[in-house]
């Protein structure tokens, strides 16, 4: 790494890589990068060597090692190191509705699983609801070596009230490492309710878990700054460690059928004060839900390069001859031409499908937050140094216009053939 008249070691740009997307010129807080030819360029004698360029670029096409100081774990005075001995253990919330657990809740078993065989401690199904039988014993089937129940007739419906009192009491009966929720609409109610409840910290809407094994810490990844940076965020000094992880970032756990174990039911103590009730539920005037894009296994997504309502048909052609359903990034939803229930992305839906057709999606981190999980992506684009073509397994250079008819009759073709 090169260094400037000062001394300073400076961030340097790779031409070839650079997109021209202007976000490393945006976050310099000193204002040493141009743009010249639709590349950046950065001042040396200018640039402080801050490396925000380095951590914002969507593309790695900055140069720049970051100096990593070494840094002394913070202990919180008069709290003894071995403070955290009585909590073991890898929970997860099991999110209940209308008697069936929510998806994301056999998505976030899976990935307890391999956490706890790398912490070498047990994985542990929290549920709290009423009727909960067959779903303890699902959770078993999953993989929990623990099963932990509150099942009362008051928690027939949710309400964050009860629910948060019934999972609070459940986690500090069981004193878990680390506590996983669905980040749905439920789960980020409720996991604000226990953070709070239990004294401990929360990060939302996480794309990425992993264990620092030494320091037994759990390294959450979320993307920070309006999705222009991945964080890693931990919580060093209170327990349970706590994350919200959205649908569809994990694939489900292998559920072995028939598998047994320990399920353990605990009373509900009904908060102190007035209990609220429910008197009935009313649907919106269209009596729908609307499209969950999330549960295809097959997507059509299209970008701002293919935003043109005349090719939908031949989209939706292209979905139906896979199986799917047609999706689309964030500029299509601001151009009025899809609904925000469409949406993949940081701000929309994350998606893992089986197969993933990203067609004129230019592949801003934005958008890869929403469907890195996607077990085969073929890209569809005309600029061959577009980053979509960087996360993908097949990628197609041309104009959609050209290449799409011809995937369509390519699987015509192979359909006819079976």
């Amino acid at each position: 790494m090169s260094q400037n008249s000062k001394g300073i070691d400076v961030a340097a740009i790779i031409p070839d890589r650079c997109i021209g997307c202007q976000i490393c010129a945006g976050e310099c807080p000193v204002g040493a990068i141009e743009m010249s030819g639709g590349v950046a360029r950065i001042d040396p004698e200018v640039c402080i060597g801050c490396g925000k360029c380095f951590e914002v670029c969507p593309v790695e096409a900055v140069s720049f090692e970051p100096k990593r100081p070494q840094e002394t774990p913070q202990r919180i005075p008069g709290v003894p190191e071995d403070r955290f001995s009585e909590y073991r253990g890898v929970a997860v919330f099991i999110e209940v509705v209308h008697g069936q657990a929510a998806p994301v809740s056999w998505e976030l078993a899976g990935k307890a699983r391999e956490l706890s065989r790398r912490l070498g401690t047990v994985m542990i199904a929290l549920i709290a609801g009423h009727g909960l039988k067959d779903v303890a014993a699902e959770a078993l089937e999953y993989g929990c070596d623990e099963v932990h129940v509150i099942d009362d007739a008051l928690l027939g419906s949710y309400l964050s009230r009860l629910y948060g009192k019934a999972v609070t009491d459940l986690a500090n009966i069981v004193k878990p490492e680390v506590l996983l929720m669905g980040a749905t609409a439920l789960g980020r109610d409720l996991a604000s309710v226990v953070a709070t409840n239990v004294e401990t910290g929360l990060t939302a809407d996480c794309t990425g878990l992993d264990i620092d094994e030494e320091k037994r810490l759990l390294l959450m990844t979320r993307p920070a700054f309006g999705g222009n940076i991945m964080a890693t965020i931990f919580c060093e000094n209170h327990r349970p460690q706590m994350s919200t992880v959205r649908p569809g970032v994990f694939r489900a756990g292998e559920k072995m059928v028939g598998r047994t174990g320990a399920v353990h039911h605990h009373p509900f103590v009904p908060p102190v004060g007035e209990v609220p009730e429910i008197l009935d539920f009313i649907r919106d005037s269209t009596g729908e839900t609307g499209l969950d894009i999330g549960r295809f296994p097959a997507l059509v997504v299209v970008g701002k390069g293919a935003c043109d309502p005349e090719s939908m048909p031949m989209f939706q052609e292209l979905a139906d001859l896979i199986g799917g359903v047609v999706a689309c990034s964030r500029p299509v939803v601001e151009a009025g031409f899809m609904p925000y229930e469409r949406q993949v992305g940081q701000t929309g839906k994350t998606v893992a499908p089986k197969l993933y057709f990203a067609i004129g999606v230019s592949g801003a981190v934005q958008h890869l937050v929403g469907m890195q999980g996607s077990r085969r992506i073929v890209a569809i684009n005309s600029d061959p140094h577009a980053p979509i073509f960087g996360v993908s397994d097949t990628g197609l250079i041309g104009d959609y216009r050209d290449v799409v008819p011809l995937v369509i009759k390519g699987l015509r073709k192979a359909v006819s053939k079976r």
